[in-house]
C-alpha cells in the first residue's frame, strides 16, 4: 500500500538550535486513535522551546495481490506495491479540541523537497520538532492531512488523536513570600558544667520492642452510579462497559469488561478496580450511548449517566465535530463521532434526522448562514458515503441566529459553533 506522510517545512535552523535541556519525556505515549497502524509515536520530549516527537514508519511487506480502490470521482484504480514519504505544509499539533495549534519547525530523516521511495518491509525512524505545547495541556492531536488519491496511488495521512504526554502546568510564583530574616550574631551562653565521673555502672539500655501493629488493609475502591432517562429522570437498565486505559497496572491494551445496571433502580457498581484512568461507555436499547473517563485513587468514585432517548423530537449536540476556521471541510478528527452516528442510523433503519448548523456572531451574518449550511451538508455527505440514504437526512443552516449564550467571550463563542441533530422520525 502506498502511503505518504506530509509535514511542514517553515524554516531550517541549525542543529545547535535544538540542543535543549529536556524537561519532560513520555516514552511510548498512549494514543487513543491513529489513522494508520504502520506509523507510531515512540517518544515525546518537551524542552523549554520545543515539542519533539519521535516517530517510526514501517512499510508493509509486498503482498501477493494488489488492492483495487475507488477514486473520489467514482472510477477504480489498482494499488501498486511499495510507498514513499515526503513533506507538505499542513501539519499541526492541536490541543483542547483545536483551542490552540502548534507549527512544525523541522523534521529529520524525512526528505523536504522530494519523495523518497520506501521499499516493502523497510523501517524509517524520524523526528519532528514542533513549537512548545503550553504547559498544562497533557493531550494533543497530530493532524497531517486528509487521505486522497494521487497518480494512481492511495495516499494515507499519518494522523494521531489523543496523544497523552507528561506536561504539568507551571507553578505560579508566590508573591506573598516573606524574605528570610537576617542572621543574628550568636548570643553568649554560660559554659556547660563538666560531667561528673560515674561511680556505679550504668543500667543496660532497654531493647525496644518491635511494633507489631498490623497495617490497615486498604479498602476496595469501586465505581458506582445510576443510569437514568435524561428526559424523565427515571432509572433504566443499561450496559456499562469499562476499560483501564492508564495507570500503574495498565499497558494500554487492557481488555474491556462490562456490568449491568438494575432495571428497577438503575444502579451499577464496578468493584475492586485498580488505581488509574478508566474509559466508560454506557449504552441501552433505544438511547444514545454516553462515554466518559474517570480517574480512581483511594476513594470510591460516583458517576451518574443520563441517556438521551431515541425518539421523535429529541435534539442533541454532536460532540467532537471539527472544521477548519471559516471553512466547511471536515477534519478527520470528526470521523469517530460521525461513525458512531452511522451505527445508530444503521441500527434504527427507519429513523429520519435533521442536521442543524450554527455559528458564532463574528463576521458577516449572511456569510455565517452560508457557512453553517455548507457544514451540515458536508456532514450529510459523509453519512451518505457510509451507506446512509440521503432521503433520511435533512439539513438547515441557522448561522448566528440561535446562540446558546451571550456570545461575548472567547470561551462562549466555540459553544455556539455547533452541529445539532434532531430526530424527525423513528
Amino acid at each position: 500500500m502506498n502511503r505518504l506522510f506530509f509535514l511542514f517545512l517553515f524554516l531550517l535552523p541549525t542543529p545547535d538550535l535544538y540542543a535543549q535541556v529536556v524537561q519532560y519525556t513520555t516514552e511510548r505515549p498512549r494514543v487513543d486513535e491513529t489513522n494508520d497502524s504502520n506509523v507510531s509515536i515512540k517518544r515525546v520530549e518537551l524542552t523549554e522551546q520545543y515539542t519533539i516527537v519521535y516517530m517510526r514508519y514501517n512499510q508493509p511487506r509486498e503482498q501477493s495481490g494488489r488492492g483495487v480502490f475507488r477514486r473520489p470521482n467514482g472510477s477504480l484504480y489498482q494499488e501498486v506495491p511499495g510507498g514513499n514519504i515526503g513533506f507538505q505544509p499542513s501539519t499541526r499539533l492541536y490541543v483542547n479540541q483545536g483551542e490552540r495549534s502548534y507549527k512544525l519547525l523541522r523534521a529529520e530523516n524525512i526528505p523536504s523537497d522530494i519523495r523518497r521511495k520506501v521499499a516493502p518491509g523497510e523501517r524509517v525512524d524520524f523526528v519532528a520538532y514542533f513549537e512548545r505545547i503550553t504547559p498544562g495541556y497533557t493531550t494533543f492531536d497530530l493532524f497531517e492531512c486528509r487521505d486522497y488519491v494521487e497518480n494512481e496511488s492511495r495516499i494515507t495521512c499519518f494522523n494521531f488523536w489523543g496523544v497523552h504526554i507528561i506536561n504539568p502546568a507551571r507553578k505560579p510564583k508566590d508573591a506573598t513570600a516573606k524574605p528570610l530574616p537576617r542572621s543574628q550574631p550568636p548570643v553568649a551562653t554560660k559554659p556547660a558544667p563538666r560531667p561528673v565521673p560515674r561511680t556505679t555502672p550504668a543500667p543496660a539500655p532497654e531493647t525496644p520492642k518491635p511494633d507489631v501493629t498490623p497495617l490497615p488493609t486498604p479498602a476496595a475502591v469501586a465505581i458506582s452510579g445510576v443510569t437514568r432517562d435524561a428526559k424523565t429522570k427515571r432509572p433504566i437498565a443499561a450496559t456499562v462497559t469499562y476499560r483501564l486505559i492508564s495507570g500503574a497496572e495498565a499497558a494500554g491494551d487492557s481488555p474491556a469488561d462490562s456490568t449491568q445496571s438494575g432495571s428497577l433502580t438503575g444502579q451499577y457498581r464496578i468493584p475492586d478496580v485498580s488505581r488509574g484512568v478508566y474509559a466508560i461507555t454506557v449504552s441501552a436499547k433505544g438511547y444514545f450511548s454516553q462515554s466518559d473517563t474517570l480517574a480512581t485513587n483511594r476513594i470510591d468514585v460516583t458517576r451518574d449517566f443520563d441517556l438521551v432517548p431515541i425518539e421523535a423530537g429529541t435534539k442533541i449536540t454532536l460532540k467532537n465535530i471539527y472544521f477548519n476556521v471559516s471553512r466547511f471541510d471536515l477534519k478527520p478528527e470528526s470521523y469517530p463521532e460521525l461513525d458512531r452516528l452511522v451505527t445508530i442510523l444503521q441500527t434504527n433503519s427507519t429513523m429520519q434526522i435533521r442536521l442543524e448548523g450554527h455559528t458564532d456572531t463574528v463576521g458577516d451574518f449572511d456569510a455565517n448562514v452560508e457557512l453553517s449550511r455548507n457544514r451540515v451538508n458536508e456532514v450529510k455527505r459523509y453519512l451518505v458515503s457510509k451507506g446512509i440514504s440521503a432521503g433520511r437526512i435533512d439539513t438547515i443552516g441557522y448561522g448566528p441566529s440561535r446562540p446558546i449564550n451571550t456570545n461575548k467571550s472567547l470561551k462562549e463563542r466555540p459553544e455556539n459553533r455547533r452541529v445539532e441533530l434532531v430526530i424527525v422520525k423513528v
